[in-house]
């Protein structure tokens, strides 16, 4: 967990928070933090430290996510696209 004397980041989160709720629930879906073992709320802590923003009712945001008619995992799938077109792009040189 993160200490208080933690310096503070000058990164700031652009993306909306529901895309960085969305990334926080993939990150425990696959057990990528701690072997699995952290908590949603431990790993949510992180995030709205390290970028300064509060995420609110993370929880309540997710069922949202849950529930979307087309692309529940719209930033995921965003981030995948993202990623395949930089390295088809890095092949490309």
């Amino acid at each position: 967990m993160v200490t208080q004397d933690a310096p503070k980041s000058k990164l700031y989160w652009t993306e909306s928070k529901t895309a960085l709720i969305e990334l926080v629930y993939a990150l425990h879906a696959q057990g990528a933090v701690d072997n699995g073992k952290a908590d949603i709320k431990d790993i949510a802590a992180v995030f709205e430290h390290l970028f300064g923003v509060e995420l609110g009712d993370y929880y309540r945001t997710f069922l949202e996510i849950r529930v979307r008619k087309t692309g529940r995992t719209k930033f995921i799938d965003s981030l995948r696209n993202s990623l395949i077109k930089r390295m088809d792009e890095a092949d490309d040189k």
